[in-house]
């Protein structure tokens, strides 16, 4: 499995920073891979979550589930138990001084073991710029 940890701080409230967080159809404008986002229904725990991705080059669909979904703190997207790959995707946030901390963790499963070494340093490279696109947004 591979696991990816980052924290990055915004000068601006919580709440504000979530409600991009929370806008699932609205990742292309700060995901760099992810090309379409949409979740049915309300955000809400269960509620099916689908991503299409460009992943190394080739398009990618991902059918996930709001795991755990905090309004305000917290929302975690899941691929289904057994899904190759499997993925997690977590955002956490809270108050920071006069603003706030993202805490993102990504967990991946079912990569094949000879890509692992490519895809951790791809992603290594990856989170942090997608951040940096989301604090460029926020300030827009």
């Amino acid at each position: 499995m591979i696991t990816v940890d980052h924290v990055a701080g915004f000068p601006h409230a919580p709440g504000t920073v979530f409600a991009v967080l929370s806008d699932i159809a609205g990742y292309p404008a700060w995901q760099s891979d992810v090309l379409e986002a949409r979740v049915e229904g309300p955000l809400r725990e269960g509620a099916p979550v689908s991503q299409v991705r460009k992943v190394m080059g080739r398009r990618t669909e991902l059918d996930l589930t709001v795991d755990d979904y905090v309004p305000g703190e917290q929302i975690t997207l899941r691929t289904a138990p057994g899904a190759r790959p499997g993925v997690t995707q977590k955002y956490a946030v809270r108050q920071s001084g006069d603003g706030c901390e993202v805490e993102f963790r990504l967990e991946l499963d079912g990569v094949p073991r000879m890509a692992e070494h490519l895809v951790r340093a791809q992603l290594g490279k990856q989170v942090p710029l997608l951040f940096e696109r989301l604090g460029a947004l926020l300030e827009a």
